[in-house]
């Protein structure tokens, strides 16, 4: 038969005070865990197709923007936009995406999101952002749910002529 030793008030406290010090630095861990770990919801998410007939068109061009819009707000200026650069001639499928808000640029931080927005992906001839130019190439999607997944969106318009000017 063992004999038990009796453990002193002093380690008994030290113990209690290590496990109390582990116990924080594994609940710290696993917080630390969770918060980091998370990513933004999703915005939207899908693919950017080009049409066939314009693959021609596109050759050159390495400059993907997906714009979203609130159809319901009156401002010339879109909810957020997007820019990747691709590494190839597009064709067929150009881009796969999944909007966030942490690779959205979003115009008006203090703005709520929209329920229903529009998405617009234009293969940007020049690689400038704003508005669409003669050669680039665009698409759009409307009356999509935020958070929509699976989407496609066809660049099938070619632009030819300057945007009209905005009047404020």
């Amino acid at each position: 038969m063992e004999a038990k030793t009796k453990m002193s008030p002093k380690r008994k406290t030290e113990r209690r005070l290590l496990l109390a010090a582990l116990t924080l630095v594994i609940a710290a861990c696993l917080g630390a865990a969770v918060f980091f770990g998370k990513t933004s919801p999703v915005i939207a998410e899908g693919k950017v197709i080009l049409k066939p007939e314009y693959d021609a068109q596109a050759q050159g061009m390495r400059t993907v923007y997906i714009i979203v819009r609130d159809p319901t707000s009156p401002m010339p200026m879109p909810y957020g936009a997007m820019a990747t650069t691709i590494s190839s001639d597009p064709s067929g499928t150009v881009l796969r995406f999944k909007l966030t808000k942490d690779n959205l640029r979003v115009m008006s931080e203090s703005m709520e999101h929209p329920e229903k927005i529009i998405i617009k992906a234009r293969l940007d001839m020049d690689g400038l952002g704003g508005a669409d130019q003669p050669g680039d190439i665009v698409g759009m999607v409307e009356n999509v749910n935020w958070g929509a997944t699976d989407l496609t969106i066809a660049l099938d318009q070619l632009v030819t002529s300057h945007p009209e000017p905005q009047v404020q």
